[in-house]
């Protein structure tokens, strides 16, 4: 595959690239050559896909905003099912570059270099010369090595330390308990009348031709519980930024909110008057209108 396409568009990258696959890899495996135009050399690594089993870090409710979980935070009170399998064990896929080639690949490996040693006159540079770091030269906030200079940046040459993270599993709010959907009801509400407030200022920090229609991500973190103190001290700092009608009815649903909030013990589940004018609020109001209103 030839990965130099992009050359002629005068992007970062000093060598031609191109791939083989291997046939039958069970891994995935690739090996990757690059030929620099600014030295007399070149690289063969292998790059392999591992799967790896390990335990969730993390858990995201697409619920109208897609609100994250901490692992620590699921439980009875919050799924279903806490024995679900995916609540404990999610598969993570590692990219890693190996100049340690294989017994099948270096055949493939040995005949291309012989093509390029004899087509460009160069010869491979070992790893411990293009790992070796140059001083005072940074891309992507990592120190720069003799292969990003000479080659591509588009590699990460020196392997950190293997991390033992695991993914972040997406649930169906159908697997939480009645419960915490009643509680992501209101939160999804309460954020929703920030992020509209929000908006005029946020769009006026985009470039023009994004305003018309801006692509925006909304997200948000929760443990799975209302904390009164804090959604009180939220609602207090949201301010309107324009008088739009959008604004102006996103106000007057803070003042409506804060007034629930404000008037609950803020002890157990959210009460049914807060669910209940949530859900009307959502369902009068969707975010997909939100974002058409203020573009």
């Amino acid at each position: 595959m030839n990965r130099s396409l992009h050359l002629p568009a005068g992007l970062y990258d000093a060598c031609y690239s191109f791939t083989v696959d291997l046939p039958n890899a069970a891994d995935r495996r690739t090996l990757w050559f690059h030929v620099s135009f600014l030295a007399p050399y070149y690289v063969v690594y292998s790059y392999r896909m591992i799967d790896l089993v390990r335990p969730p870090v993390g858990f995201v409710v697409p619920y109208g905003i897609n609100f994250s979980i901490p692992r620590s935070a699921l439980g009875p009170d919050l799924v279903l099912n806490p024995e679900d399998e995916r609540l404990h064990s999610a598969t993570v896929t590692r990219h890693e570059i190996t100049f340690d080639l294989t017994p099948e690949e270096r055949p493939y490996a040995t005949w291309i270099a012989h093509e390029i040693e004899s087509t460009f006159g160069s010869e491979p540079m070992p790893p411990e010369v293009g790992t070796t770091l140059v001083p005072d030269v940074v891309v992507g906030m990592r120190g720069a090595t003799l292969y990003d200079c000479l080659f591509t940046i588009d590699r990460q040459w020196v392997e950190p330390s293997p991390s033992e993270s695991g993914a972040v599993v997406t649930l169906d709010p159908s697997s939480l308990t009645e419960r915490f959907i009643t509680v992501l009801t209101v939160l999804r509400a309460h954020h929703q009348i920030g992020m509209t407030l929000a908006l005029p200022e946020l769009l006026q920090k985009m470039p023009e031709p994004y305003r018309k229609s801006p692509a925006v991500y909304w997200s948000a973190s929760t443990d799975g519980f209302l904390h009164k103190d804090k959604m009180l001290a939220e609602l207090a700092n949201m301010r309107p930024h324009d008088e739009s009608p959008e604004t102006l009815r996103a106000m007057a649903a803070k003042r409506e909110l804060e007034a629930l909030v404000a008037s609950w013990d803020g002890h157990g589940e959210p009460p049914a008057a807060m669910v209940a004018w949530a859900s009307r609020f959502l369902a009068s109001w969707p975010l997909d209108s939100v974002l058409e209103a203020s573009s």
